[in-house]
């Protein structure tokens, strides 16, 4: 990789007679190919992708410009939070008191995690309000983007919310304990739920 990247126009020739002088490992003409051209685009992907992480003070000074209303949070990048005004502005005025919070994995050169909260609009549709790019989903980023997502949408004067999440396994042992059919099958699933989380099980009965 680092052959590839000090010369991109290294004939294949002379690329593979090199690797096997390197490693002493015989490689075929097609084998070495493939490589180079993977490398390549490896490389222009790295590249591009460090263009656009240098771009993005200049994107959040750009969208506080353009939109006063708009909350970002930038230094030295560790994670970044965004809220667009125009989506905190019709959640306040519109929405209802729910929001869901998820996270994904970001895929590439740069790994990380993107934090997401949505919405319900008047229609029931998914109305996408805030996100974030942290550098692992945690607890301390989860009350970092919590904490943000409160100051913008001033939670601490509203305690109606209703918070959803993607804890599956929750859903799955509920699920379980409410298609029981008999009671033994209850009392056994409940038991079971309790071993997952003292707290829900104590608020259930």
């Amino acid at each position: 990789m680092d052959q590839i990247e000090s010369s991109l126009t290294i004939p294949v020739r002379a690329l593979q007679k090199q690797l096997q002088k390197d490693y002493q490992v015989g490689f075929s003409i097609h084998k070495v190919f493939r490589a180079k051209s993977t490398a390549k685009k490896l490389s222009r992907v790295i590249t591009k992708s460090n263009m656009m992480f240098l771009e993005i003070t200049s994107y959040s000074c750009s969208l506080l410009i353009q939109k006063p209303l708009l909350s970002a949070t930038s230094r030295r990048f560790k994670r970044m939070y965004v809220c667009l005004g125009g989506m905190k502005k019709g959640f306040r005025a519109f929405l209802r008191d729910f929001l869901g919070f998820d996270g994904a994995f970001m895929k590439g050169p740069f790994l990380g995690q993107i934090l997401a909260a949505v919405g319900v609009d008047s229609n029931n549709g998914i109305y996408p309000l805030a996100y974030a790019i942290v550098e692992t989903e945690n607890t301390d980023r989860w009350k970092w983007f919590l904490e943000c997502i409160t100051d913008d949408l001033d939670l601490y004067t509203n305690s109606n919310f209703t918070f959803i999440s993607d804890k599956q396994k929750y859903k799955e042992h509920l699920y379980n304990c409410a298609t029981t059919t008999t009671v033994p099958e209850f009392n056994h699933r409940m038991q079971q739920f309790s071993s997952y989380d003292i707290e829900a099980y104590n608020w259930l009965k």
